[in-house]
């Protein structure tokens, strides 16, 4: 019976540990350049200045704005302070999800000790991957939902992720559904879709008056 239980404790550790072990294998031996954009304060104002232009100012019928910079505006629209421009996150996205690639060493400070209970048992080196879809693009909102969290190629369960899930939501009122979701408003006629890298917004041409 202890030898089993030993083996079954063995077993469960390897497939926690291989997919960490792999990433940083890979990472060592200078595999492929990490694909997407950065997160930079530039960003905001270019994904601002192409909201506007379309949603607001009504001066284009739409834009197609790289998703590098539009996370940027959202996380600005959130209320999180200016950010460094040493900050090594990558996003990329297709047809249906955002991913939000780093390493958990590229995390600001401040947010590694909020994290901590989490990721204390992974090695700093590991690759973290934030998946995000955008379940509504409709009716005036943009709903964006939080569907997984990955380090190493492994699933962060709930257990561990809905908890820190819950302080961002009590810490940024605008977040819902535990954390999960973020709504951003827009013209109830406009339209939004994600593409390869970026995220397509327009208003629909008004049929001419008839006579």
């Amino acid at each position: 019976m202890v030898l089993r239980r030993v083996l079954q404790r063995v077993v469960y550790a390897s497939l926690i540990l291989m997919p960490l072990l792999m990433d940083r294998a890979r990472a060592q031996s200078g595999g492929p350049a990490v694909a997407g954009s950065l997160i930079s304060n530039a960003g905001v104002t270019r994904a601002s200045g192409a909201v506007d232009s379309v949603f607001v100012e009504r001066t284009s019928r739409g834009d197609t704005i790289d998703v590098g910079d539009f996370t940027a505006y959202l996380l600005a629209r959130l209320g999180l302070p200016r950010f460094d421009d040493s900050l090594a996150f990558r996003v990329s996205s297709d047809t249906s999800r955002i991913r939000i690639r780093g390493r958990l060493m590229d995390f600001p400070a401040q947010t590694r000790a909020e994290l901590g209970p989490i990721f204390s048992f992974v090695d700093s080196t590991s690759v973290l991957i934030a998946e995000l879809s955008m379940p509504q693009a409709q009716y005036g909102i943009m709903r964006f939902r939080l569907e997984r969290v990955t380090v190493g190629g492994t699933t962060i369960p709930d257990f561990f992720l809905s908890p820190a899930l819950a302080e961002y939501s009590r810490r940024y009122p605008v977040l819902s559904a535990g954390g999960r979701e973020f709504l951003v408003a827009m013209p109830p006629d406009a339209k939004t879709r994600l593409v390869r890298d970026g995220i397509e917004l327009w208003m629909p041409e008004k049929p001419a008056p008839s006579r």
